[in-house]
């Protein structure tokens, strides 16, 4: 699974050892992180200083990163509204999302949320391997949505060929064509 994860920069002095744990346990658990700036941003006064045209870079990836995840995953034991719009907007654009959070950190605004893409969950360093498998199965469950549709019975018949030829699925062989269009649909993309 492609996984967007991120917490507040304001964090990262604090915590910096528990988030890049969870970091390393996404790769570690077979997914791919799709970002990583977090951990190489060296100076965070010269972060928030930087001029606008930074901070339009910045809010771009941050949004094509929840695009092209698979799920997002927070770190959110240090409140922030950066924290909370990313956990808005993925949701908006359905994703399932992880908020995780360290013990006496709740994210009280977050624990009203009600939406089954969404888990709060309570972690420790010493469990958060075992938090992290279990909400990622779960987040997996929600990824993916059945859509049916009627199709002609050529496109049916094209489609039987294409699995036997290709020996992959009909659902898989369609998802690939909408994915590339997807991708190279301009107007979606910007």
């Amino acid at each position: 699974m492609k996984i967007f994860y991120t917490a507040s920069l304001r964090g990262v002095k604090s915590y910096r050892e528990s988030l890049q744990n969870i970091y390393n346990l996404i790769d570690k658990l077979g997914h791919k992180n799709l970002d990583n700036v977090l951990f190489n941003i060296e100076d965070r006064k010269e972060f928030y200083s930087g001029d606008h045209d930074a901070q339009i870079v910045h809010f771009n990836r941050i949004i094509k990163s929840i695009k092209d995840s698979d799920i997002v995953i927070l770190e959110v034991s240090t409140h922030s509204l950066s924290m909370g719009f990313i956990l808005h907007k993925a949701l908006e654009m359905n994703k399932p999302v992880i908020a995780l959070y360290q013990p006496g950190n709740p994210p009280f605004f977050a624990q009203g949320i009600e939406n089954e893409k969404l888990q709060v969950i309570e972690y420790s360093d010493a469990d958060v391997e075992g938090t992290l498998k279990d909400a990622i199965d779960y987040a997996q469950g929600k990824a993916d949505v059945r859509f049916n549709f009627f199709i002609s019975p050529s496109i049916g018949t094209y489609l039987d060929w294409i699995s036997k030829v290709k020996k992959i699925p009909r659902s898989v062989y369609l998802r690939g064509l909408i994915e590339k269009d997807q991708s190279s649909n301009d107007e979606y993309n910007s």
